[in-house]
């Protein structure tokens, strides 16, 4: 797992390097609004547990800075949902979680319109844990990870966009203490004043 976020950081740091330069060429600069939904899931957290569900409808709002068609910013909320939902002989819990995020995303154009991007950025979760394991009554656990991204976009016009993405969440505290990477699919749109 180390060697994995070692090569996303990797990735993402030559991504942003290699854009530094054409920061000056920012044609396509300006604020802009974002909003994505997909399928958020946390696959650790219902293992071994029969009557369990980890994954949930996602739903994501991003207001962005764009420095040029290679570099921008984003500050973020993403709601993941119910991460974990379940009620056997030892468990009786409920977890909803989301998150407020802080991210710089570096794209490479493939096309006039097509381009490719990574996102590197850090998130600070809300945890609302209800219920109880093993008869312990579960609490809220807070933290603030890095998280990252990668996706695909395609201009419409000079003001409209559309993405996909795949998300990972780092280390998300279950309702047990474990801890979990909670991945995302997100598809959307992006309005460019």
């Amino acid at each position: 797992m180390l060697k994995n976020k070692i090569k996303v950081t990797a990735l993402c740091t030559a991504l942003v390097g290699t854009m530094g330069a054409n920061v000056a060429q920012a044609a396509g600069s300006g604020l802009y609004l974002g909003l994505d939904a997909g399928q958020a899931e946390a696959r650790k957290y219902c293992r071994n547990i029969s009557s369990c569900d980890s994954a949930d409808t996602s739903v994501r709002g991003e207001l962005g800075y764009q420095f040029s068609n290679n570099l921008s910013a984003e500050l973020g909320y993403t709601s993941f949902g119910t991460l974990f939902n379940a009620s056997n002989n030892n468990i009786n819990a409920k977890q909803d979680a989301n998150a407020w995020t802080a991210s710089v995303l570096g794209t490479i154009p493939v096309t006039e319109r097509f381009g490719i991007f990574g996102r590197l950025g850090y998130a600070r979760y809300n945890v609302n844990n209800s219920g109880t394991v093993q008869g312990v009554l579960v609490v809220d656990k807070d933290s603030t990870k890095p998280y990252y991204g990668a996706g695909v976009k395609f201009d419409l016009s000079s003001s409209w966009m559309l993405r996909t993405e795949y998300q990972r969440y780092t280390n998300i505290s279950g309702v047990d203490g474990t801890k979990d990477n909670v991945q995302g699919w997100y598809a959307g749109g992006v309005y460019s004043f």
